[in-house]
């Protein structure tokens, strides 16, 4: 069975960013449901801000771009209007993986009809999505390109999920894990692993047996780690947590770009790799859900390891001449400063210093803000 899905036209490697943004209140710094308000005083033409399927959330996008450069001017001039809005609301913003405390039975659902469908089809699923990630959409040549990079994006799951890994915290407890926001998104049906990929042929037959059997109703709601962007013309990676702050979003955004040109090159050279088992994908993972870049991931299928920290220094490394030739090299510098105190060590380390799960909140709010005020 094949339900044709034409893949639209754009520039190689163009990018569009997504990042998903919490309300908090200032006193309780718990979410805040106030998304309508706001909307409301939207005031730019631009149309990067949108609801989402709780209130107490929004989300900021851009405009198609040629390089980070641009994704974080856009990024910048949307956060800083949002930000202007939500001072006059009297709420602040936040932009990691997941709340620390707040509770997911107490969210109100923003009212669309969308959001309507998925929460009577998915029930209990669709209202724990209290979570926060950070979506790149990546300009592919053609649909098999697409299919082509996203099977070679497979190996580099782990790493950037490492790198933005930020929600070490769901309702209020410690998880263990750098990454709890992949935990609750796995439950979704339509969620996490994407399925195995030969071709778009295969692409186009499983979207198409899932809308027959009414699973989905069209492709938009394959939620998958990474998935083609067909509308676009683009591969969208959805496996990262929401970065704390704009700047380090920008950062991690640059490596991703590099990480496809770097990807590009080996192909271009006549150096695929096999498409990697979905033992794997799976296992690394867990690995860096669990510990972040202090894991130890499987290289090939044949369960070799490697340090993942390390295997993110030889990538940087590898991608060397790409980034001084994008002028990236700030933002790879400023990564690594990253990787020595990655968010969810910051923010475990907050809470074992005030056993305030609020201190943590307000030291991602003031992040995010401090990012709109330097120039």
């Amino acid at each position: 069975m094949t339900n044709t899905i034409p893949f639209g036209k754009s520039d190689l490697f163009s990018l569009g960013v997504e990042v998903e943004l919490q309300i908090i209140h200032p006193e309780t710094r718990n979410l805040h449901p106030i998304s309508p308000e706001i909307l409301n005083d939207w005031t730019l033409d631009s149309p990067h801000l949108k609801p989402e399927i709780f209130q107490s959330m929004l989300e900021i996008d851009t405009p198609i771009c040629k390089n980070v450069q641009e994704v974080e001017a856009e990024l910048l001039v949307t956060s800083r209007e949002l930000a202007r809005i939500c001072k006059k609301n009297n709420v602040r913003l936040a932009s990691n993986g997941t709340h620390p405390f707040a509770q997911w039975h107490n969210r109100v659902f923003y009212p669309s009809d969308r959001y309507e469908y998925l929460v009577h089809r998915n029930q209990h699923i669709a209202r724990r999505l209290m979570i926060y990630g950070l979506h790149v959409h990546i300009g592919m040549m053609s649909a098999n390109h697409c299919i082509t990079m996203m099977n070679e994006f497979l190996y580099y799951l782990p790493h950037m999920l490492a790198l933005s890994a930020s929600s070490p915290f769901w309702t209020g407890y410690n998880t263990g894990l750098a990454s709890s926001r992949i935990t609750v998104f796995e439950a979704h049906p339509a969620g996490g692993t994407p399925c195995t990929l030969s071709n778009w042929a295969d692409f186009e037959d499983i979207v198409g047996k899932l809308i027959k059997s009414h699973s989905i109703e069209s492709f938009k709601d394959i939620w998958w780690d990474i998935r083609p962007s067909p509308n676009y013309g683009t591969m969208e990676i959805r496996i990262c947590d929401g970065v704390p702050g704009i700047r380090r979003t920008a950062r991690l955004v640059a490596f991703i770009h590099l990480l496809a040109r770097y990807i590009q090159k080996r192909l271009e050279n006549g150096q695929p790799r096999p498409v990697p088992a979905d033992w794997m994908v799976r296992e690394n993972k867990w690995r860096a859900g669990r510990h972040g870049l202090d894991g130890e991931i499987l290289i090939d299928n044949e369960g070799n390891t490697k340090s993942l920290r390390q295997d993110i220094w030889d990538l940087m490394d590898a991608m060397s001449e790409d980034s001084k030739q994008m002028g990236y090299e700030a933002y790879i510098e400023g990564l690594k400063k990253d990787m020595e105190n990655p968010s969810y060590k910051a923010q475990l380390a907050i809470y074992e210093k005030t056993q305030s799960l609020e201190k943590v909140v307000d030291s991602l709010c003031e992040t995010f803000e401090h990012d709109l005020e330097v120039t």
